[in-house]
C-alpha cells in the first residue's frame, strides 16, 4: 500500500470501512491513520452516496491538513520569505505602536508601503518572527489589541524598556512554575505582550520563535476544534484543569505555532499563508466562518481571502505571488 498515492490509499480504505468496517491497515500507516479514524466514526451514520461523500469529506481533509504543512512551504513558494504561516497583523492609528516595538525588542523595520485610502503598511522583524501593522490613521477607528507570546535574552532589561517605552505593568518579572521567567506588559494600544527568558532546557522558548500570537477564548477546546476544521492546524498540547478551563494549548499551522488559553477574547487580526486560498476559504466557511471579502487577487500580486471567526479574530487567508 504504502507505494500507492495517499488519495488512491484513501479510496482503498473507505471501501474497506464501507464494506467490512475494516481500517486496521490504515491504522498502521502513519499519513493515513487519523483520516482513517474520522472515517470509522462518520460510517456509524450512514447516508446516502456515504462513499462518495465521506471521500469527498476527506480529500478536503488531506487539502487543507497540506495546505499549510511545513513541507509545502518550500516547495509550493506560498508563504513569503522570512515569514512564517501565521503573521500577526496589528492595527493601530499611527507608528507609535512600530517606536514602542524598536525600543522595546530592538524590532528592525524591514517594508513601509503607503497605501491610498488604507493608511501606512509596516513590516518589522523581532529576533525569528515578523510583525506586521496596519496604521489607518483614524484615531476613531476600532482597535484590535491581541495577545503575544515573546522570547527574549534578558526579561528584566526588555520589560524595564517596555515601561520606558509607554508599556503599562500587567505583572512585574518572576520566575514561573511553567520554565520561564516572565513579565507582562500592555502597550499603549492594548496589546498585551507576555515577555519571557527560557529556565532550563524544557522551557517552551526552546521550541518557539521569538514572538507566538496568544489567542484566547472562552471555550478553547470548541475554538481550537473549529480551527482544525477551518485550517487544518493540529494540536500539539493542552493542560486542562477541573471544570474544563486550559489554562495553555498550541496547535500548529504549517511551520508557525499559535498557543491559547480560556479568558475573555481579545479578537485581533492574522495572515495565513496557504497554498490555495479560494480552497482554504471555502473550508473556513463550511466550518462556521464569516465571509468578510472572497478571495480575491489583490493589485500588490496577492490574492487574499477575508474572513471572521467565532471568537472575532480576522484571517487574511492569502497565497503571494
Amino acid at each position: 500500500m504504502a507505494d500507492q498515492s495517499l488519495p488512491d490509499r484513501l479510496d482503498e480504505v473507505i471501501d474497506a470501512l464501507v464494506a467490512r468496517g475494516d481500517a486496521s491497515a490504515a491504522l498502521r500507516d502513519p499519513e493515513l491513520a487519523p483520516l482513517a479514524r474520522v472515517a470509522a466514526d462518520l460510517r456509524h451514520y450512514p447516508r446516502r452516496e456515504f462513499t462518495q461523500r465521506l471521500r469527498a469529506q476527506l480529500e478536503r481533509r488531506i487539502t487543507m491538513t497540506t495546505a499549510t504543512a511545513p513541507g509545502q512551504a518550500k516547495a509550493g513558494h506560498h508563504v513569503r520569505e522570512g515569514f512564517t504561516t501565521v503573521t500577526p497583523y496589528i492595527w493601530v492609528p499611527d507608528r507609535g505602536l512600530a517606536d514602542f516595538l524598536v525600543r522595546t525588542f530592538d524590532a528592525v523595520e524591514t517594508r513601509v508601503a503607503d497605501n491610498p485610502g488604507h493608511g501606512i503598511h509596516r513590516e518589522l522583524r523581532i529576533g525569528t518572527s515578523m510583525v506586521m501593522i496596519g496604521e489607518s490613521g483614524r484615531t476613531d477607528a476600532p482597535a484590535r489589541p491581541a495577545a503575544f507570546h515573546v522570547f527574549v535574552d534578558d526579561v528584566d532589561a526588555t520589560f524595564a524598556r517596555a515601561i520606558a517605552a509607554g508599556g503599562t505593568s500587567l505583572g512585574v518579572p518572576e520566575d514561573r512554575h511553567y520554565g520561564e521567567r516572565a513579565g507582562f506588559v500592555r502597550d499603549a494600544y492594548g496589546n498585551h505582550w507576555y515577555i519571557a527568558t527560557a529556565l532550563g532546557p524544557q522551557s517552551l522558548g526552546h521550541a518557539l520563535r521569538t514572538v507566538t500570537p496568544y489567542l484566547h477564548a472562552r471555550d478553547v477546546n470548541g475554538y481550537m476544534a473549529f480551527l482544525a476544521r477551518a485550517f487544518g492546524a493540529v494540536e500539539e498540547t493542552r493542560a486542562e484543569q477541573p471544570g474544563g478551563a486550559i489554562p495553555y494549548a498550541r496547535m500548529r499551522f504549517g511551520d508557525a505555532a499559535v498557543e491559547f488559553g480560556t479568558s475573555d477574547p481579545m479578537p485581533g487580526a492574522y495572515f495565513l499563508y496557504v497554498a490555495d486560498p479560494d480552497a482554504v476559504y471555502e473550508q473556513a466557511l463550511a466550518a462556521g466562518a464569516k465571509s468578510m471579502s472572497a478571495p480575491a487577487d489583490q493589485p500588490t500580486g496577492v490574492r487574499i481571502g477575508f474572513l471572521e471567526d467565532p471568537v472575532g479574530n480576522h484571517w487574511y487567508i492569502a497565497r503571494p505571488s
